[in-house]
This record gives C-alpha cells, sequence and structure tokens, in this order.
C-alpha cells in the first residue's frame, strides 16, 4: 500500500470503516432524491388536469361565459340533469364505471361529456395512478374516471351546506376572489369515494371533510386551478388519506379538527362574496 506524504497509511480497518460509511451516506441519500425527482405517473397526471382546465376554460369562451354545468346525484349525464360528466361511479357491475362515452362523447349522449369536444381522449379524466378496477362478469376492468369538479364551480351547482355564506361560480367572469391561480377546479378524488363528477367542501363547517381527496401521488392528489395551471397537493394529516382497505369506504361527511389539509381544501374551494 502506497504511503501518504508524511509516511502515514489507510489501515484496512479504516478503509473497510470508510467504505461502510460512505454506502450508508449513499442509502440515506437516494430515497431523498427518488422523492425529488419528478415521478413520470405525476407528471401524466399533471398533464391531464391541465388539458381537462383548458377544455374547461374553452367552453366558458365558447358559452358566453357560462361554466360548464356541474351538477350531483345518482342521475347526471341524463335529460333533464345535464351534466359535464355523465354516469355514476361505484363497484358494481351495473353503474357507469368504464363507460368512456359520458365523458367525451357529448354526440351520442347530449346530456353529458361536455368537455369532450375539447379533450377528446377519455384518459384524460383518469389519473394514471389510479389502479381501480370493477369486476364485470368474468373480467375485471379499469374504471373509466378519477376527476371531480368543485361544487362551488359551474352552472346549477350547490353548496352543502343551507344558507350558504360562501360564492357558487356559475360564470368565468365571476371567479376574481379567490384569484383563478387559487381556486381549484378538478382534483384527482379517493377511489372509493367517487361516484358523481362533483366534489363537495362545506367551508360554512369548520374542519368539515364531506368527500376524500385521493392520495395517489406520495400521500397526495392532483388539483387544475383557474389560470389552468396544475400542481400535486401533498397531505400532512392521515384522517385527510386514510389506509385504503379494498371494499371498505372510510367515513364520509365528518369532522376533523385541526386537520389543516381540510383547511386548505376549503380556503381554495371559494370564497365569501
Amino acid at each position: 500500500m502506497r504511503k501518504l506524504p508524511d509516511g502515514r497509511a489507510f489501515t484496512l480497518i479504516e478503509l473497510v470503516s470508510l467504505i461502510a460509511l460512505l454506502a450508508f451516506a449513499a442509502s440515506c441519500l437516494v430515497p431523498a432524491l427518488a422523492r425529488t425527482r419528478p415521478n413520470s405517473r405525476a407528471v401524466s397526471c399533471l398533464n391531464n388536469l391541465k388539458q381537462l382546465s383548458n377544455a374547461w376554460r374553452l367552453y366558458a369562451d365558447d358559452n358566453g361565459g357560462r361554466l360548464v354545468w356541474n351538477r350531483d346525484g345518482a342521475a347526471v349525464g341524463n335529460v333533464p340533469s345535464q351534466n359535464w360528466v355523465g354516469g355514476w361511479l361505484d363497484f358494481t357491475s351495473v353503474s357507469d364505471n368504464t363507460n368512456t362515452g359520458k365523458l367525451v362523447d357529448h354526440a351520442a349522449y347530449p346530456a353529458a361529456a361536455y368537455l369532450g369536444p375539447y379533450v377528446k381522449s377519455a384518459g384524460v379524466f383518469k389519473c394514471p395512478a389510479d389502479s381501480s378496477t370493477v369486476r364485470i362478469g368474468s373480467q375485471r376492468l379499469p374504471r373509466a374516471r378519477s376527476v371531480s369538479m368543485n361544487n362551488f364551480v359551474g352552472e346549477a351547482n350547490r353548496a352543502w351546506s343551507l344558507g350558504s355564506q360562501f360564492q357558487l361560480y356559475r360564470r368565468i367572469d365571476a371567479i376574481g376572489k379567490p384569484s383563478p391561480a387559487a381556486l381549484w377546479i378538478i382534483l384527482d378524488e379517493r377511489e372509493e369515494s367517487i361516484n358523481d363528477g362533483c366534489f363537495f367542501t362545506d367551508p360554512d363547517t369548520a374542519w368539515s371533510l364531506i368527500d376524500y381527496p385521493a392520495a395517489y401521488h406520495d400521500r397526495g392528489a392532483g388539483f387544475a386551478f383557474g389560470d389552468a395551471h396544475a400542481e400535486i397537493r401533498h397531505w400532512a394529516d392521515p384522517r385527510t388519506a386514510p389506509v385504503l382497505i379494498p371494499g371498505q369506504q372510510p367515513p364520509f361527511n365528518v369532522v376533523f379538527p385541526g386537520d389543516l389539509d381540510i383547511a386548505w381544501l376549503q380556503q381554495h374551494a371559494t370564497s365569501r362574496p
């Protein structure tokens, strides 16, 4: 072994210790780098949401500033319950779990698929990280949609609480407070929570969680905003993103005091008139 200039040399024990130290440092660094590296599914999710946000705005531009229909209930997408998407999602074979026509084919479903002429592909309505399926006959098929729209945004929409003190947005020019960049329009909803195309928040009741956002991206959900940008919001409180148990739904319409994730959802869903 070559000696150092001052006559000293590394011993075998020192070399082994140094290698072990470097290996330990690498094992700590690699997961951190992995968390900061863009995830391909997250990037694809954000691209989908941006397309939907652009389509949402183009629809308003083509319809005198009126926002696309955003009703709730099992009948949405059928006359007279026009809606931006049609169908009710659950885990049964009798629902529209796999019906992409009610997302993009407005000609075949004239009371649904209002954004279809602007997005064309049904794939943008589903986060690539959503692996939920439904059994139809002998097959397990992927469900068609993971996205829902903010209940405070859209024509024929409604607040959760009667006599709500918060703003309902039915025209594009009404979105001034909060600014379009701060108002979320569409999000990815949790697979056991999603049903119609409307996601409810209830800012009239502090810490109230009606529906559950998804947690597909490192405990985060994708959001599209009124200015057409999209981002992933990561949840800090485990009550916002409970452990997924197949076949078991989380409790809906609950109050989780101190859950700052809920506060964020409410604050960015609407504002006081």
